[in-house]
């Protein structure tokens, strides 16, 4: 590319570029019998077909429900909701969120949290106990010094 191509938009820049490599595909690199086009055509038929299925870049674990609602992943801890208490579940970790879920049934997500030791709670996870439990909402975890530690501020849920 040298010196710098100047197009009048992509779709030309791509066309001449595909040219390029198609006249190229005629000819033999030094200490080859094969045309580059044989070599690619040869090459190509080795190949596995493409996978059906799309490919989730993720880091998968399992891990197990704690008392609190709390499943650690890496070296924090998401929130799940009570009704998971001491189960089984899968995580997923993104490079953006955490997913965790429970047969087949994603049953929380959360922002993926890179701090060490830190709780990610969804307030909304632990309603079926504040329900049970009045004014336990003043001591809850999710909620510390009056903030939401899912928002890292005030809120209201």
């Amino acid at each position: 590319m040298v010196p710098i191509p100047r197009f009048t938009s992509w779709d030309a820049f791509n066309a001449d570029l595909e040219g390029q490599c198609r006249k190229r595909q005629a000819d033999i690199l030094r200490g080859q019998s094969e045309t580059i086009g044989q070599r690619l055509a040869r090459d190509l038929s080795a190949m596995s077909e493409v996978p059906t299925a799309q490919f989730d870049a993720c880091d998968q674990a399992t891990g197990r429900v704690s008392s609190q609602a709390l499943v650690r992943y890496k070296t924090n801890d998401y929130s799940v909701p009570v009704a998971y208490g001491h189960r089984d579940v899968w995580i997923r970790g993104y490079v953006g969120e955490v997913v965790i879920g429970c047969g087949g049934e994603v049953i929380a997500r959360h922002p993926r949290c890179f701090e060490r030791e830190d709780m990610v709670f969804d307030p909304v996870h632990y309603l079926p106990l504040i329900e049970r439990k009045i004014n336990a909402l003043d001591q809850a975890a999710p909620w510390r010094n009056g903030t939401c530690r899912r928002h890292s501020r005030p809120c209201a849920a």
